[in-house]
């Protein structure tokens, strides 16, 4: 019997003959579920990477049958979860396609290895508590953040984040009643004859002032005329 009892189970297959891309989309949907519940979920998804997924879970599960009966330990499979899963890309392999006119076209054949671990609940929750404190969650940051963190934009003070808070708070302005909507008709009117009212003496002032200015502008014109008289009688005596 081993001295430390083994908690985790690992599986992988290496140079698989697809591309990582399309291996990780069916690996997303089986992490973190129950590893009989993946294997009857793979049955029925509709992906080439499908059925060496279910392959490789089940040689995990067959990995913690084997290490169980070798050293005398029950091991319940049913309480196995697929703690991680992940996929690597692995070697290119570069090939030549004939084409007419005895050209050919190069493409390239990819690959990729799988690895998958199987644990029990207890072990899984047991490992996100022990999380050292320094390891936070990420954070999502917003645009304006991320541009005061680069630089690229000032920073905005406490002051202004407290206006906008409180402009957020405020309630909307009430609606005008009916009687209010009713009165300002009437008002303007009143405005618009106060208006004319205000006009009007001022235009008489304004023709008072012209007719005033006409005969001043007149009677230098009477004097030169006198003038001229008076110079051609004084002519005239001569």
């Amino acid at each position: 019997m081993a001295d430390v009892v083994k908690k985790e189970f690992k599986a992988s297959a290496r140079n698989v003959r697809m591309s990582a891309r399309k291996a990780r989309l069916v690996m997303d949907a089986v992490r973190g579920r129950d590893a009989d519940e993946a294997v009857v979920l793979l049955q029925f998804v509709n992906k080439r990477a499908a059925p060496a997924i279910r392959k490789l879970i089940e040689s995990a599960i067959a990995n913690a049958e084997e290490y169980g009966n070798r050293n005398g330990i029950d091991i319940e499979t049913d309480n196995l979860v697929i703690a991680e899963a992940s996929v690597d890309e692995g070697p290119r392999m570069k090939r030549w396609r004939p084409r007419s006119r005895g050209m050919a076209n190069p493409f390239t054949r990819f690959t990729c290895h799988m690895h998958v671990t199987l644990a029990e609940t207890e072990t899984v929750e047991a490992r996100k508590a022990g999380r050292p404190a320094w390891r936070k969650p990420r954070k999502r940051m917003s645009q304006e953040e991320r541009l005061i963190k680069t630089g690229k934009a000032p920073a905005k003070t406490a002051d202004k984040k407290a206006e906008k808070k409180a402009e957020k708070k405020q309630e909307p302005a009430a609606a005008p009643s009916k009687e209010a909507k009713a009165e300002k008709p009437a008002k303007q009117a009143e405005k618009k004859t106060e208006a004319k009212a205000d006009k009007k003496p001022a235009a008489k002032k304004t023709e008072a002032k012209k007719a005033d200015a006409k005969k001043t502008e007149k009677k230098p014109a009477a004097k030169k005329t006198d003038t001229k008289s008076e110079k051609k009688s004084s002519k005239k005596k001569d």
